[in-house]
């Protein structure tokens, strides 16, 4: 019986160790769940305080947007702002360009105004001046003219045959030199007016020097003047013929004019690949050294007398620039007092280029 109560007081006590061993467990189990629920609790605090804090930065980046978007609009108003500025600037320079292309043709347009009254200015000088050198000039053949003819009326039955034939040649030679004289002038002026037509052709260079040397052997032989032709019959010019035979007669009666008795006059042509220079030489008086500039100027000609009292106004030389130039040639003049004068000027050469043109 002892031993029955015995075993069951050992049950019990094994049992109650079991079962406070149980409670220990539970109550370690249930210290470990409380620090588990207290880790819990401050996670879930600190997730929420990182959640709050989530949300400021949400708040501030949201923030940020909102003051980029502002900024963005800002700098879009701004680029606007200079879009239509760079517009009005365009605009702006586009009525500059405008107006200074507006501010060059008016002065190109009074550049040539200018320049055509400039061109009035000096034709109406030109114009007075030849109004000076024809009453000049025209007066003494004129004079002589009446002087003979009066002289060869009043005393004609006095006369003999000689001197009515000497009389006769004066008044022929005055009345050649005043119709050459008006030839030139009438010349002249149409040149400036741009009335004389120019036909440039093929022309044997040859043939029209010894076509116009025959007009003025008369005057040549009269004072015993030899005129030497130098030009290789194969030289052909492309030019105006009656413009060549003015040129020709001008410059070979200068220099007839202004060579002594016994001279000689000699005409030279010395061809390249473009055009053909041709010289009148002579062995006459020749030139001051301060009237060679002169010699092109329409304002500074003057009437000269040759050495048998020719008389000359200077124009035929006028015309023979003008015409020279005509054909795109240049002339000029050597010359030594004294010793004589060397007149150059250039024609084109004749090509089969200007012919098929």
């Amino acid at each position: 019986m002892y031993m029955d109560k015995r075993g069951k007081l050992d049950e019990l006590i094994i049992a109650n160790d079991e079962k406070q061993k149980r409670a220990d467990e539970l109550a370690i189990a249930n210290e470990e769940k409380a620090k588990r629920v207290a880790e819990l609790v401050i996670a879930e605090e600190e997730k929420q305080k990182r959640a709050a804090e989530l949300v400021i930065a949400e708040e501030e980046k949201l923030k940020r947007v909102a003051e980029l978007v502002i900024a963005n609009e800002e700098k879009l108003k701004r680029v606007a702002e200079l879009v239509i500025a760079e517009e009005e600037k365009q605009k702006r320079e586009a009525e500059l360009v405008i107006a200074n292309e507006e501010k060059q043709k008016r002065l190109a347009e009074l550049v040539i105004a200018n320049n055509q009254l400039q061109q009035l200015l000096k034709l109406n000088t030109d114009k007075d001046l030849f109004i000076s050198i024809l009453a000049h000039d025209l007066r003494s053949p004129f004079n002589a003219l009446l002087g003979l003819s009066e002289l060869l009326i009043e005393n004609i039955r006095q006369y003999d045959i000689d001197e009515i034939e000497n009389f006769v040649k004066l008044i022929k030679n005055s009345a050649e030199d005043t119709f050459a004289l008006l030839e030139d002038l009438l010349k002249w002026t149409r040149v400036q007016s741009g009335q004389i037509p120019f036909k440039p052709q093929k022309l044997s260079l040859a043939d029209i020097c010894k076509n116009k040397l025959d007009t003025l052997k008369t005057i040549a032989d009269a004072k015993n003047i030899t005129i030497n032709l130098f030009i290789d019959e194969h030289i052909n010019v492309f030019a105006d013929i009656d413009m060549l035979k003015t040129i020709l007669r001008n410059l070979v009666s200068n220099a007839i004019k202004f060579t002594n008795k016994n001279g000689a006059v000699s005409i030279f042509a010395e061809e390249n690949s473009e055009d053909v220079t041709i010289s009148v030489s002579d062995n006459g008086i020749g030139i001051k050294p301060n009237k060679l500039a002169k010699l092109f100027d329409i304002s500074q000609i003057q009437t000269t007398t040759g050495t048998a009292d020719e008389t000359g106004s200077g124009l035929g030389l006028l015309l023979c620039k003008e015409f020279v130039e005509k054909h795109r040639g240049k002339i000029w003049v050597v010359s030594e007092y004294g010793k004589g004068s060397d007149f150059k000027f250039t024609l084109p050469i004749f090509t089969e280029h200007q012919k098929k043109n």
